[in-house]
C-alpha cells in the first residue's frame, strides 16, 4: 500500500483511473472486493477537484450499511469513504460515494 488517498483534492479523473484497479472494502475486519462502475459529475458546492459521485459494485451479500468505511485501492492507498447502498443491479450490490 502506498499510503492514504487525499480525498480533499481527489478528482473525477483520479477515480476514472482507479476503474481497472483492485479495490477492497473493509467492514468489521472483513474485506470484500469492489469495482468502480460509474464516475459522474454532480452539481454542488465549489470543491477543489469538482463535485462528483462514484458508484461501486460489490457482491450481493453481505449488504454494507450506510457509513464511513475503509477502502484500499491497489497502488493508490487507503481512504475512509462515506458510502450509501443503492440496491442490487443484477450483477451485485451498488454503493455510492459523493464528493462535494
Amino acid at each position: 500500500m502506498s499510503g492514504s488517498i487525499d480525498l480533499s483534492t481527489a478528482t473525477m479523473a483520479d477515480f476514472e483511473a482507479f476503474r481497472d484497479k483492485p479495490i477492497r472494502l473493509t467492514v468489521n475486519g472483513e474485506s470484500m472486493p469492489l469495482a468502480i462502475t460509474e464516475v459522474t459529475p454532480v452539481t454542488g458546492p465549489d470543491r477543489e477537484g469538482g463535485a462528483f459521485s462514484v458508484v461501486f459494485r460489490g457482491p450481493v451479500e453481505p449488504v454494507v450499511e450506510q457509513a464511513t468505511h475503509l477502502i484500499e485501492i491497489e497502488s493508490a492507498g487507503e481512504a475512509a469513504l462515506f458510502i450509501v447502498p443503492l440496491g442490487p443491479d443484477g450483477d451485485g450490490m451498488l454503493y455510492e460515494a459523493v464528493f462535494n
